[in-house]
């Protein structure tokens, strides 16, 4: 008899989503913002984090593991709209 335990499913946070974004990187490579929030997004398609808190998160997480951040993920037209 196969009998499924019931019970409150439990969504990773944020940082979980970050750390494991991450765990496939090593120290001294450098990650993408967009290739980062993309993999999150996949993975998650639930978390309601916005796109700035998780680069924060990112940042804070590839500097302390010591990689390289590349800020790529914003569009040239968003790019443009907050210069103007």
């Amino acid at each position: 008899m196969n009998v499924a335990a019931e019970g409150p499913i439990i969504e990773p946070t944020a940082q979980d989503l970050v750390t494991f974004a991450l765990s496939k990187f090593r120290a001294g490579d450098t990650v993408s913002t967009r290739a980062m929030l993309d993999a999150i997004h996949r993975s998650s398609p639930a978390c309601e984090d916005s796109d700035d808190h998780l680069v924060e998160l990112i940042v804070m997480a590839a500097v302390g593991k010591t990689m390289g951040v590349v800020f790529d993920h914003r569009s040239p037209d968003e790019r443009l709209l907050r210069h103007s």
